[in-house]
Formats: structure tokens, C-alpha cells, sequence
């Protein structure tokens, strides 16, 4: 028979039950995951979800990078949110390059899991060998390995997804029951931080960035393609983002090279990565 508290009665015999540890926490890392969800009530802007992310949450999920990624996948139409200390790897980075191609193919790969912690290595991401020498790109390059997990609300039948990137660990490490229960755990703590925060305004981020390029005033248009060139994408790719036609797109990068008085795309590419840097 059951006694108040949780405890049994075994005859006249009190048998106290020892307390459930679900995730299986040593009483050190109890204390820490206590301390994870208080100090996550505390968020109110951006820069309060760096610091939590950089803080003891890094014992359990130790990364470099965390991408959160929202919205409608069928679809397409998704918005992003990336924390980072590495120098120029900022959600503001993704108005001049986007990552829709690389957080689509982590989304395929959780599903593919069935919608479990996917542990995962660079080498299964193929988009992370395309040619794009920005410095966000450059960074998920120098990754080894990178766990991608979701939460869907059944509310509105959207996803979030959110993929931590890490230099120090491999994707051979030990996936069991312990590690699971722990990940889910943890994405739902990031999953309610993310919630309390206004997504960066990108739009903003564009406009800011406008500034000439070695003296060469660029139309919005030669701008697109411009970051697009510098992505490594070629004159086809383009022209299929942007729905015009090759020749058009061949003609506004010969106009691009003259206004900013370089001869080819290594050199327009590395000029732009350079204005977005500020030097």
C-alpha cells in the first residue's frame, strides 16, 4: 500500500522509494540542469540567450555554433537565428548569405531519424562542401560534428529546428537511452529561450550593409548578385534564384567588375567579403 510522500507500507514496515531520476543525472549534474532552467527564465533579448548557451549548458551540449531554424519545411519559408562566439558568424550574416540549403538538409537527416537526436558528421551534410567562402560558411567547415534535433507544435503544425555545431567531439561518440532523454530535455529548455526573444530583424542587417565597394555604388539588384557570386554559386544558379536569364546575369557581373575595378570573381568575392568586415 502506498504511504503520503511517495514511500510503501510493507506490513508495519515504512519503505521510502528512492527519488525518480528519469534522465539518470549524477547529483552534480542535477544541480547544473537545475541551474540551466532557472537561469533560462531569466532570458529577455539575444544577448541573454548567448550568454546561457555559453554558460553550463556546455557541459551536456558542448558546441561552437547553434542554428535555430523555424516555420513551415514543407514549404520553405522558414526564419533563422544563429548564436555564436566565432568572429562574423552572426544571424545578421544571413541577409548577405543564407543557410536555408544547409538547415533543409539537417531537417531531411531528423526526419530520416525519426524525429529523434540525430548525431551526426560533417561528411553526411554535402551542402558543407560547396565552394561559399563566407565566414559562416568557412566556420561550419572547421566543425567535426554537429546534432540536429526538432520540436513540432501541434498547435500550429510548425517545426523548430535547432542544429549544434561542435569542433570537439565526433559523431562515433555513444548514442544511448541516457544521452536521448538528456537532449530532448535540453532542446526543449533552448526550444522555450529561442520563444522568448523577437527574431533578429534581417531586413535591417541588409540595409545596413550597403556601403560601397571600393568606391562602387552597387544597385540592390548587383548587390544579390554580387553575395551570390561570392557564395560560389555560378551565372546559372543565380539566374534560377533570381527567375532572369543567364545573359542578364552575365551582364550585370561584367558591370559589377567594372564599377568596383576588379577582373574576376575571386576578386569581386573577396572585395565583398572584405566590405562586410568593415575594412
Amino acid at each position: 500500500m502506498d504511504a503520503p510522500g511517495g514511500g510503501m507500507l510493507d506490513g508495519a514496515r515504512l519503505v521510502v522509494r528512492p527519488p525518480v531520476n528519469p534522465l539518470q543525472l549524477t547529483a552534480d549534474e542535477g544541480s547544473r540542469f537545475l541551474r540551466i532552467i532557472s537561469r533560462a527564465a531569466q532570458i529577455n533579448r539575444h544577448q541573454d540567450i548567448y550568454l546561457w548557451l555559453a554558460g553550463e549548458l556546455q557541459h551536456f551540449l558542448p558546441h561552437q555554433i547553434l542554428v535555430s531554424a523555424w516555420g513551415d519545411f514543407a514549404r520553405g519559408k522558414l526564419r533563422f537565428d544563429v548564436a555564436s562566439g566565432i568572429p562574423g558568424v552572426r544571424t545578421s550574416h544571413l541577409a548577405r548569405c543564407g543557410i536555408d540549403e544547409f538547415v533543409g538538409e539537417c531537417y531531411r537527416q531528423w526526419l530520416a531519424g525519426g524525429q529523434q537526436p540525430r548525431l551526426l558528421s560533417p561528411a553526411d551534410i554535402s551542402v558543407l562542401h560547396g565552394r561559399c567562402m563566407c565566414a559562416l560558411h568557412g566556420a561550419f567547415r572547421q566543425m567535426r560534428s554537429l546534432l540536429v534535433h526538432g520540436v513540432r507544435d501541434k498547435r500550429t503544425g510548425e517545426e523548430s529546428v535547432y542544429i549544434a555545431l561542435n569542433s570537439g567531439f565526433s559523431s562515433a561518440d555513444p548514442v544511448n537511452d541516457r544521452w536521448l532523454s538528456l537532449i530532448n530535455s535540453l532542446v526543449a529548455q533552448i526550444d522555450a529561450a529561442f520563444r522568448k526573444v523577437a527574431p533578429f530583424p534581417l531586413d535591417s542587417a541588409a540595409t545596413s550593409s550597403q556601403a560601397p565597394l571600393n568606391g562602387g555604388e552597387l544597385s540592390r539588384r548587383e548587390r544579390e548578385i554580387l553575395a551570390a557570386l561570392s557564395c560560389g554559386k555560378t551565372n546559372i544558379d543565380i539566374a534560377t534564384s533570381l527567375d532572369i536569364s543567364p545573359y542578364t546575369v552575365k551582364n550585370h557581373v561584367q558591370r559589377i567588375f567594372r564599377k568596383i575595378g576588379v577582373r574576376n570573381r575571386t576578386q569581386a568575392a573577396t572585395q565583398y567579403q572584405h566590405a562586410l568586415r568593415g575594412g
